[in-house]
């Protein structure tokens, strides 16, 4: 629903990427195979984002995917496995590859028919990401493809959502960020954004952050909230 305050549309819609457009489920199969556990790939995903925010708050930077490599290493120390450089690889090479939620171009197609501008936002590589865009057809719906990387931050971190906005021009107040994140919703929205949480099975908001101002099920229903006049 729209929130009680009256929610106009946005100027600009900054789309995370994983987990919110693009499907992780093979991904986590693998992962949980490669670490023998169905705990793995949560193990692993929480680490990776635990420790790109230890780089936030100790002022260093290394890149994603180096983040990556070292906590699939923790994650198989933690579950008594042995993993190779080339298996952790071949894991990560799958995010090169992985398809996009059911909606996801429908939603697109109807966002972008309603004149409303569009970008990505994400912690991971823009190479990585623009070539996933370009292979998908969906990087016609995309302004720009913006990776925190370019900051040498990565959400939540608020310079990360201000100099996204910088970079295209927009107040802060006039981007909806929509994410499956809790804690990326949490840094949109102290950088001035308005916020849309896309609810995928097991994501949960995170109860000491303000209510987003749209919950929806995929980016078609978030098109079809946003076409509801405003009363």
């Amino acid at each position: 629903m729209l929130d009680e305050n009256g929610f106009n549309k946005p100027k600009l819609i900054l789309l995370d990427v994983y987990e919110t457009v693009l499907d992780m489920t093979d991904l986590e199969r693998k992962v949980n195979e490669l670490l023998g556990s169905k705990r793995g790939y949560r193990i692993w995903f929480e680490s990776l984002m635990e420790y790109c925010f230890v780089d936030n708050c100790i002022q260093q930077f290394h890149d994603f995917g180096t983040i990556a490599k070292a906590t699939m290493q923790m994650a198989a120390e933690e579950l008594d496995r042995t993993v190779s450089e080339e298996d952790v690889e071949s894991i990560l090479g799958l995010m090169k590859q992985l398809p996009v939620h059911q909606g996801v171009q429908q939603g697109l197609s109807e966002l972008s028919d309603m004149g409303i501008r569009m970008a990505a936002l994400t912690n991971t590589s823009q190479k990585i990401l623009q070539e996933r865009m370009e292979f998908t057809g969906m990087i016609s719906f995309f302004e720009e493809v913006l990776s925190a990387e370019q900051v040498r931050k990565y959400k939540p971190s608020i310079e990360v959502y201000t100099w996204a906005a910088r970079k295209l021009n927009v107040s802060p107040a006039d981007v909806l960020m929509v994410s499956a994140h809790g804690w990326d919703l949490a840094g949109a929205f102290n950088a001035g954004m308005k916020t849309a949480f896309l609810q995928k099975e097991r994501t949960a908001l995170f109860p000491l952050s303000p209510k987003p101002n749209i919950i929806c099920s995929g980016l078609d229903d978030l098109a079809n909230k946003l076409a509801v006049p405003v009363m």
